[in-house]
């Protein structure tokens, strides 16, 4: 069963990517990226739509990215996708999908190695292939290694498997693995954790992960005063909150239609969510869509009054920001960097106990109260997202290289 909310495209388009060797300009910088999954592969979420986010942005760097033949939780090769060689995606992105079998640290380096970048940029902290491997064959190499942590070292994911992952860290502290290496965080609060974590003296840059640079202007919607229609895109998941944004909707009195997409890789955890459903009033109704592809994560999102994603913990949160440039207000925890957006009538950050009440709030706006606040999630995505984009682009490319 897949693992995440997202269908980044269609596997026949990818399939008809040209298979490329690899091909250098003298005066294009290139940069080595690994990750566990990539496109098309939907499953794992976030990470993959922060990487291929960042390979658009950075058209002034080829990339060439180095990830897995198969998607999160499946076993089966992307159809029509060739393994061991390079597929060009994009006019600056280069693929090397490598099967499971043929996985070998060895060949590994043998594929960097003949990239030839000088910047290694790693996605993630704890994969053998994709993290450990890299970082090892960099340093080897010379090159510069960057890390993104990607929420790995936030008390929140550090409570997972907590003695596993204190001894690998340990280990990887006690071999000095870390040595020379610049983190990537996505905030400060990020950086404090990694500092935490590797240590007060290790090199973090602290960049905004990139948004996909779509909206323009609001596409206008009714709303009645006494009903609300929210939308939830992302896992049915304990990490997304899904069962609390479900408890949150016994409180309210008005009529509320909430629209779930995603899928449930746990399926104990959704008979929760199903069992609650089936227990809640007359006046709130919840349906199950399946995944949200990608291309129409925006129109799902236009089409309803506001996103439900209470999730126990965030870096970033695709789905939050694209919910902003929608012109669509959020009803999110704490646990994310998006913070006091009530005084920018961009939303509600709360404490789960507070969630009915915001819930109920928003379902009691007439239209002009929630033009209000929907011209103000707007500006708050103008103000986060699109005016520093040029600034924090110049700094992407510096660290880089």
């Amino acid at each position: 069963m897949p693992c995440a909310y997202e269908d980044f495209g269609n596997l026949s388009s990818l399939a008809k990517s040209k298979q490329q060797p690899i091909s250098k300009l003298a005066h294009r910088h290139i940069s080595t990226l690994t990750v566990d999954w990539y496109l098309p592969g939907t499953n794992s979420g976030g990470p993959v739509r922060s990487v291929a986010n960042l390979s658009a942005a950075l058209s002034e760097i080829d990339f060439y990215i180095i990830t897995r033949n198969t998607d999160y939780c499946s076993t089966e090769p992307y159809e029509g996708i060739p393994a061991n060689t390079w597929v060009q995606q994009e006019a600056n992105v280069w693929v090397y999908y490598f099967p499971e079998d043929q996985l070998t640290k060895k060949k590994l380096k043998k594929v960097m190695k003949g990239v030839g970048s000088s910047t290694v940029y790693v996605s993630g902290i704890y994969s053998l292939a994709f993290s450990q491997w890299p970082v090892s064959i960099a340093k080897s190499l010379g090159s510069k290694t960057i890390i993104a942590a990607r929420g790995m070292l936030s008390p929140h994911a550090l409570a997972v498997k907590p003695m596993k992952k204190y001894l690998f860290l340990s280990f990887m502290r006690w071999i000095n693995a870390y040595a020379g290496v610049e983190f990537h965080a996505t905030s400060p609060e990020e950086a404090q954790d990694i500092r935490t974590v590797i240590g007060k003296r290790a090199n973090v840059s602290v960049l905004a992960n990139v948004a996909r640079q779509e909206s323009t202007s609001i596409q206008e919607i009714t709303k009645e005063k006494g009903s609300v229609k929210l939308v939830s895109i992302g896992r049915i998941a304990p990490e997304k909150g899904t069962l609390h944004g479900i408890q949150a909707l016994e409180q309210v009195k008005g009529n509320v239609v909430l629209d779930l997409y995603g899928t449930c890789y746990n399926t104990a955890y959704w008979e929760q969510c199903e069992q609650l459903i089936s227990q809640l009033p007359a006046n709130i109704q919840v349906r199950y869509n399946g995944i949200c592809p990608t291309e129409e994560v925006s129109t799902k999102l236009a089409a309803a009054h506001a996103l439900l994603l209470p999730s126990e913990g965030e870096n970033y949160g695709h789905a939050i920001v694209e919910s902003f440039g929608q012109g669509r207000p959020v009803l999110i925890s704490k646990h994310t960097p998006w913070q006091e957006l009530a005084s920018q009538k961009a939303g509600w950050d709360v404490a789960y106990e507070s969630l009915g009440n915001a819930i109920s709030e928003l379902a009691e706006m007439d239209q002009h109260t929630y033009n209000t606040w929907s011209e103000g999630a707007f500006h708050y995505y103008q103000k986060m997202i699109v005016l520093p984009f040029e600034e924090n682009k110049k700094a992407y490319l510096r660290m880089m290289g």
